[in-house]
């Protein structure tokens, strides 16, 4: 007979008598059951056919955006006498370069990395030899060392950079990321408008504006309420080019929108505004020491909700998630909660876990831009990452409803949901009619990445599966 320690309900530690068991044999088998109750409302209203079940109010809207076509036309029109091929490859460079970003280095990272490259090449050059070299040899050899140690760092340490937008680079950016930063602001702006239709902003404030994407889509959602438009971006170029695609290309002809300034640096004056957005900006900054000033700058600014949007890598989530962190310490005055994508204020579930590379982000759909007649898809995907922050408490009482955050997967009579919860918790749910109800049922079933059920999850219950009898378990293990 072998033995095999396991834990009692208590958790104590009990002696449990075994035939040689290996780690794939289990003396406990677990399943889990979750309730799921929807919204009283909501569940009237698909009872009473007032709504289908795919426009339940948990479903994020657009899937799928395209560019006006009047910005498309600008667009195409700024080009120029550009080349076309020549730009569209160097928006496609510039695309990939920038999807494959990470931020700058930490001196802490990069000492633990030195630390462990040392450590490599004492073991490949013993510090012992130096005892039987010469006053010559010890100083080449060390030579030698230090070269290496370089060389090692070097290779395994990102070489981060500011992105630096000239005229011509201003245009590449328009070119190769205008219409999926545009789908990505769109649908996150409106998921802001859908969640909270008493915001009306009066003034807007961009830092890192680009080329206005940001502003395209706000001014869409907005445009009878928005008096200001106030963008900041270190490149004049930029800003240049914000204000001629405003023109529709064309530097005589009046702006459409009100009131919109643009500005190098962030002003120093403390006017508040409603609606502050920090959007693929983060990369650009130098280090978490600068981020953590623009970003308690921008918080002071705003006075109703706070945008931040970047790629949906591993290292974008990374940077939202740190920066909504930081926000939330603030007290006061200062105080904010979360409204979207998170149904809490607790750190993200997902990033929490060290060992799961897998970001927290989301997808949406675009039409790229067409400068040429050359074949190509008129629709790709683009993943990213966001966090909509609310200067004070929120009142929303559909908050808590959980996330979906990754594609639900829909079968034969059940549908599997992986959600982030009100609790800060994953939690993956199996949606069967006889189980849950056929409302709860159909609702996770339309539901896509992105979306919200429109409901409350009960804690998992655990039942202990029976074990096995001993003979059962000889046989097995014969």
């Amino acid at each position: 007979m072998g033995s095999l320690f396991i834990l009692d309900t208590a958790g104590h530690i009990m002696l449990a008598p075994r035939l040689f068991l290996t780690s794939t044999h289990l003396l406990q088998r677990y399943t889990s059951k979750i309730s799921a109750a929807v919204e009283p409302a909501v569940l009237a209203d698909l009872e009473q056919a007032a709504i289908k079940p795919r426009k339940h109010p948990g479903i994020i809207k657009p899937n799928h955006v395209e560019l006006p076509k009047q910005l498309t036309d600008t667009l195409k029109r700024i080009v120029g006498d550009h080349p076309v091929r020549k730009v569209l490859r160097d928006s496609d460079l510039l695309n990939r370069y920038i999807k494959s970003r990470h931020p700058p280095p930490t001196p802490s990272e990069i000492e633990n990395k030195k630390r462990l490259i040392i450590e490599e090449v004492n073991a490949k050059m013993p510090l012992e030899r130096l005892a039987t070299l010469g006053e010559e040899e010890v100083a080449r050899w060390q030579r030698k060392r230090e070269l290496e140690i370089n060389k090692r760092l070097s290779q395994r340490t990102y070489a981060w950079k500011r992105i630096e937008y000239g005229k011509y680079e201003a245009i590449v950016y328009a070119v190769g990321r205008a219409a999926q930063e545009y789908a990505v602001l769109k649908r996150v702006l409106t998921e802001l408008q859908l969640r909270d239709e008493h915001f009306k902003p009066r003034s807007y404030f961009d830092f890192g504006s680009g080329v206005g994407t940001a502003m395209w889509a706000a001014s869409e959602l907005w445009r009878d309420s928005i008096f200001e438009y106030y963008n900041v971006d270190r490149s004049r170029e930029m800003n240049e080019l914000s204000e001629l695609i405003l023109q529709e290309g064309q530097e005589n002809k009046q702006v459409a929108l009100r009131n919109v300034f643009y500005r190098q640096f962030l002003p120093a004056i403390d006017t508040k505004y409603d609606l502050v957005i920090i959007s693929h900006t983060l990369f650009e900054l130098a280090d978490k020491q600068q981020r953590q000033e623009v970003l308690l700058n921008l918080w002071r600014k705003c006075d109703g909700y706070m945008v931040i949007v970047e790629e949906g890598t591993r290292r974008g989530s990374e940077l939202v998630n740190e920066a909504r962190r930081f926000l939330l310490r603030a007290d006061g005055e200062h105080a904010g909660q979360t409204l979207a994508p998170c149904p809490h204020d607790l750190p993200c579930p997902r990033l929490q876990d060290l060992a799961d590379r897998t970001p927290c982000n989301f997808e949406i759909s675009y039409a790229p831009l067409r400068l040429s007649n050359n074949s190509g898809s008129d629709r790709q995907s683009s993943v990213y990452s966001y966090a909509i922050l609310k200067k004070g408490s929120i009142t929303d009482a559909s908050r808590q409803w959980p996330r979906i955050v990754r594609p639900t997967l829909v079968r034969s009579k059940h549908s599997i949901c992986r959600l982030c919860t009100e609790s800060g918790n994953l939690q993956e749910v199996i949606f069967t009619a006889a189980k849950h109800g056929k409302a709860a049922y159909s609702c996770a079933r339309v539901s896509r990445w992105g979306d919200r059920l429109p409901m409350a999850l009960g804690t998992p219950q655990t039942k202990e599966a029976k074990p096995k009898s001993a003979p059962a378990e000889q046989a097995e293990l014969a």
